[in-house]
Formats: structure tokens, C-alpha cells, sequence
């Protein structure tokens, strides 16, 4: 993944795929490629570390509706 935390490292795209059930062991793979991202807990928490980074760029709160997010809350 590339330093924004939502785009593939080998292709770019910021598409993912994640499968039907999830656990925190779960495989979350690129969207175009197929590359492997990591586990669904692994990309949640890259998912909070950006969101945490940029609402330290902030001077409001950035507001997430997104249920991948859970730094926010």
C-alpha cells in the first residue's frame, strides 16, 4: 500500500476486495490485482491511523460514517 494507507503498492488502485464474511483474520486484497493487503485488522487499523493523521491536520473534526473506522469513535 502506498504511504496514504488506501492505495495498492503495485498497481495504485485504491479499490479493495474483502470476502463476504469477515473476522480479523480475513484477507483484504486489492480490487485490480488481486495483491494481498493483509488481514482485515491490519487494514482497519491503517484505515485509523490515516484518519487520526488527518484529522490532526484539522482545525474541525473530520466526521467518519464509514463502520471500518474505529479510532474516531
Amino acid at each position: 500500500m502506498r504511504q496514504d494507507g488506501f492505495h495498492c503498492g503495485d498497481c495504485g488502485s485504491p479499490g479493495v476486495s474483502i470476502p463476504h464474511t469477515l473476522s480479523d483474520a480475513s484477507v483484504v486484497s486489492c480490487a485490480n490485482c488481486g495483491l494481498s493487503l493483509g488481514s482485515w485488522a491490519e487494514y482497519r487499523r491503517r484505515v485509523d491511523q490515516v484518519l487520526m493523521a488527518e484529522q490532526a491536520r484539522k482545525a474541525r473534526r473530520v466526521i467518519v460514517a464509514d463502520p471500518v473506522c474505529t479510532a474516531l469513535l
